[in-house]
């Protein structure tokens, strides 16, 4: 999923969360959208600098491990940041991983095993399987047109148009 369909989707479970559960009002969106893209955003900068070979840009913050130690960890010591560990945790359904499994179970398989799905280890060759899925796979601009309309909708119901409400919400 690109980051649009990551942040849209977790902001709209987080607005209908909110409307059952009142403790639920006062999450931060952009605690929210940083926690939806933050597997992207450690395994991007990995796959650049440190493994190069892994011929993917999900590795280790995409792996169910690391996502079950910080689901606990919040659990155990830091209940208040529930609602941004299970948006980053979402980011894990989101990307459907399960199907990806070297990386899903890593360090199950071992330590250096990524799963294949093109060279995704430059700058470039991630912008060019963007671009390739993207006029590849006509059904990923329906979701990235419904997450483009998702922050449309939040950005109008929180006046975020506005400078000094937008100043206000950064």
């Amino acid at each position: 999923m690109m980051p649009p369909g990551h942040i849209a989707t977790t902001w709209a479970v987080a607005l209908a969360l909110q409307k059952k559960n009142p403790k639920l009002a006062r999450l931060d969106y952009r605690g929210l959208a940083v926690a939806s893209m933050l597997p992207d955003l450690i395994d991007k900068p990995l796959a650049v600098s440190v493994f190069t070979e892994a011929e993917t840009s999900q590795l280790v913050a995409h792996s169910v491990l690391v996502h079950a130690v910080v689901l606990v960890g919040a659990l155990l010591f830091r209940r208040k940041s529930l609602p941004y560990v299970l948006a980053f945790n979402g980011h894990l359904l989101l990307d459907r991983m399960w199907r990806h499994t070297e990386s899903f179970w890593w360090p199950l398989f071992g330590w250096n095993v990524f799963w294949r799905f093109k060279a995704m280890n430059t700058p470039e060759s991630m912008v060019s399987v963007y671009l390739d899925i993207i006029t590849r796979y006509p059904r990923v601009w329906i979701v990235e047109i419904i997450a483009i309309a998702t922050i449309m909708w939040v950005t109008i119901r929180h006046r975020l148009y506005r400078r000094n409400v937008f100043r206000t919400f950064l």
